[in-house]
């Protein structure tokens, strides 16, 4: 088995821990490939072709190196394990002081493959296509400080919704309803339901709520007001960014690609929530 291991880049923590993740790889006798800034002394680690012959990822840093690994992983479905460096995050598995315990359990198989759904996004400006890419916590639209009210036609399929006049609109996945969504107010959905959560930022008209939508539809959303000069952005899982202007569409669905995470039975979802929500225990 090929092991890759990424961290966060300019973190000592992440690094450290990195060599020591890799030296137990070695030491367990599996192969292993490596991000060239960990920087691993020995001539066994290689920094070649990371992303397609890695049968596992182990991801070191927090919630954005996650997303940072899911996104140029998902291609070829390949299972990543997040560490958080500190505090547990809602997307990283295991913590600093548990991956011991957890590389152990990954040597013994026990583990499960948490699959999340991503979705599939289309920028479109005067009729061409200007990027697509898979994400796996959310699409937002919004604006800088200076910058006016958006409005933005919300579509699905071929029946208009509304006309959001707000600072802007979060599409968010299951998985990413716990990200910048519930900052904004929006619900949190477990990950295993099929749906598209549409929650937009401080609305001009307050009936303007959280909606859910059954994920088998597409999205449409038009901006209809906004010029370059506007500073109005597209951002794609917080990695991202593309400046928007007025005409621009974009077209939200459920992608082909899937995440897949893996966890261990003894910390569910609900475990994660109350940690990072400091929800009552019993």
């Amino acid at each position: 088995m090929v092991i890759g291991v990424v961290c966060k880049e300019d973190n000592i923590e992440a690094r450290d821990l990195s060599l020591q993740v890799i030296d137990w790889i070695l030491a367990n006798g599996y192969s292993c490939l490596a991000e060239n800034h960990i920087g691993y002394p020995q001539k066994d680690v290689s920094t070649n072709d990371i992303w397609t012959a890695s049968d596992i990822i182990i991801a070191i840093g927090g919630d954005g190196t996650l997303l940072r690994t899911i996104r140029m992983t998902a291609p070829r479905e390949i299972p990543v394990l997040g560490v958080h460096m500190g505090y547990l995050g809602f997307l990283t598995e295991v913590t600093e002081d548990e991956i011991s315990r957890a590389l152990e359990a990954l040597k013994r198989g026990e583990y499960i493959r948490d699959e999340r759904i991503m979705f599939e996004v289309t920028l479109i400006r005067d009729g061409s296509t200007l990027a697509t890419q898979h994400v796996l916590n959310d699409v937002v639209i919004n604006k800088s400080a200076l910058a006016r009210i958006i409005e933005i036609d919300v579509w699905t399929n071929s029946t208009f919704i509304s006309r959001y006049r707000a600072d802007g609109l979060i599409v968010s996945t299951p998985t990413g309803s716990t990200a910048y969504g519930l900052a904004a107010g929006g619900p949190i959905v477990h990950p295993q339901v099929p749906a598209i959560v549409l929650n937009p930022i401080c609305p001009h008209v307050l009936s303007n709520r959280s909606l859910i939508l059954p994920d088998f539809q597409e999205v449409t959303l038009i901006v209809r007001s906004g010029k370059t000069s506007d500073n109005i952005y597209l951002t794609l899982d917080g990695q991202k960014g593309f400046p928007l202007q007025a005409g621009d569409e974009l077209r939200v669905k459920r992608g082909e690609m899937k995440a897949i995470m893996l966890r261990f039975s003894e910390r569910d979802y609900f475990e994660i929530l109350r940690t990072k929500l400091r929800w009552q225990e019993q």
